[in-house]
């Protein structure tokens, strides 16, 4: 499996690129042209050698049968978390973190305020412009959660320029996450190494999972799963014009230095 470890992903995203499957007509769109979106965005070097031999991925996926089942039912949402990552120039493993926050699923509610498809907290959904509460809660809308977590992806992102530091700002709070690079002289987080030290062990394995998703759709047959590439749906209003081409991916980290902390934490 680690030899295929170059280009062919899977799941959730939409339009398709010049490079991309052909679209379906009538309007519709194919599961090929979401899993090549995302194959083409991804940076290969997110699927980690260790990563391509996750055994969280292949818990997560259980029984392939029923998990290309799911993924069929799930094609419209993966397309428009895809294609509006895309759009917005953001890193594709941006649009794998709903699979490990709500495993896709947009009326996830879980203990302590997070809610929805991207699991947000009431005081971040209120600062990206949500209604919380009730029944018109808009963290349970795909496009109005997914708008404000990119929007919030995308400010992190800038403050960081590093998708793995971005995700464990997104999961352990961004000034959290800056305090404690600060406080260790350190400019990116570094997951493998447990850095900064002192976070939760759940933000450590945040990066791990979405590399093994990665891992999982670029390589998908090696976790036993056949992508329902003939699959078509309707795609969401607004995920139809064209899109740019896929950013440049990240060039790799310089090393960090070596920091004081215990990384056995």
């Amino acid at each position: 499996m680690r030899a295929a470890l170059a280009l062919g992903l899977a799941l959730w995203l939409s339009p398709a690129l010049a490079e991309d499957a052909e679209p379906a007509k009538n309007g519709l769109r194919t599961g090929q042209e979401v899993f090549d979106r995302i194959a083409h965005s991804l940076a290969p070097e997110s699927c980690t050698p260790a990563a391509a031999e996750s055994q969280w991925m292949r818990k997560y996926i259980h029984d392939p049968v029923r998990f290309r089942a799911q993924l069929v039912d799930l094609l419209p949402v993966l397309d428009h978390v895809s294609y509006q990552a895309r759009r917005r120039g953001l890193p594709m493993e941006f649009a794998l973190i709903p699979f490990v926050e709500s495993r896709f699923q947009p009326r996830a509610v879980a203990k302590g305020g997070p809610t929805g498809l991207w699991q947000l907290m009431p005081a971040t959904a209120r600062h990206f412009g949500l209604r919380i509460g009730g029944k018109n809660d808009q963290r349970f809308s795909v496009t109005d959660s997914t708008d404000a977590a990119l929007a919030y992806l995308e400010r992190l992102q800038g403050l960081f320029g590093h998708w793995p530091t971005s995700i464990m700002a997104y999961n352990a709070g961004d000034s959290r996450l800056r305090l404690s690079l600060k406080r260790q002289g350190l400019e990116r987080a570094d997951a493998e190494r447990r850095l900064p030290a002192g976070l939760a062990p759940h933000t450590y394995a945040y990066v791990r999972k979405i590399q093994a998703l990665s891992c999982f759709f670029i390589e998908p047959a090696g976790f036993g799963v056949a992508l329902p590439v003939d699959a078509e749906f309707t795609p969401l209003p607004g995920d139809t014009a064209p899109l740019e081409p896929a950013p440049a991916p990240e060039p790799p980290s310089s090393p960090e230095p070596e920091a004081t902390a215990d990384e056995g934490q």
